[in-house]
C-alpha cells in the first residue's frame, strides 16, 4: 500500500506503550512523525544516530514523534511483544517519545512494508509523506519537517 490517505486514528498497539500512551485527540494541531522500526533490523539500526540528532531539533519546534517497534521476519512474536526488553531498548536509546510495542497490526494497517518507515503527517492529520528502508533519511524527509516545524508552519501556509 502507498496510498497517502491513511488517517492517523490507528494508534492501539497490542502490547502497549513504552513512555506514554498516546491518544488521537493529542495530535490534533501538531505535526506527526510516525517511526516504524526494530532494533534487530540493521537499517533501522544504521539510521539511529542520524535520527536521534533530527529528534533533538524538531522535537523542541512542536513535532510530536511516536515510535512504532515492530516485529521483524523470523523474530519470536513474545521477544517482539516483550516489554520490558523493549522498554529497556527505548531507555538505552535515549527516546523519551511514546513508543508503540506493535505486533505488526499497526504496521499492516499503515501499509507498512518495511524498515525503518516514517510517516509524517501535517497538524491537519493529513499524510505528507512516507518513506522506508536505505534512503529514507534523505533530504525529502528533512524538507517536509523542517516545513512543518518552520515559520510558515505557525502562519497557516501549510495548509491542505
Amino acid at each position: 500500500m502507498s496510498s497517502l490517505d491513511v488517517p492517523l486514528t490507528l494508534l492501539d498497539p497490542e502490547g502497549g506503550w513504552i513512555n506514554a500512551p498516546v491518544h488521537v485527540h493529542d495530535l490534533h494541531g501538531k505535526p506527526v512523525l510516525l517511526h516504524f522500526w526494530n532494533e534487530l533490523d540493521d537499517t533501522s539500526q544504521r539510521q539511529l544516530p542520524r535520527l536521534k540528532t533530527w529528534l533533538d531539533e524538531f522535537i523542541p519546534k512542536g513535532l510530536l514523534v511516536i515510535g512504532v517497534h515492530v516485529p521483524v521476519a523470523n523474530e519470536d512474536l513474545r521477544h517482539a511483544l516483550d516489554t520490558n526488553d523493549i522498554e529497556a531498548t527505548v531507555k538505552r536509546l535515549g527516546f523519551r517519545h511514546p513508543v508503540a510495542v506493535d505486533d505488526g497490526s499497526m504496521a499492516a494497517a499503515y501499509g507498512v512494508e518495511g524498515l525503518p518507515a516514517y510517516l509524517v503527517y501535517d497538524p491537519f492529520g493529513i499524510m505528507r509523506l512516507r518513506v522506508a528502508g536505505d534512503e529514507a533519511m534523505g533530504p525529502v524527509l528533512r524538507q517536509i519537517l523542517e516545513r512543518l516545524t518552520g515559520p510558515e508552519a505557525t502562519t497557516g501556509a501549510f495548509a491542505p
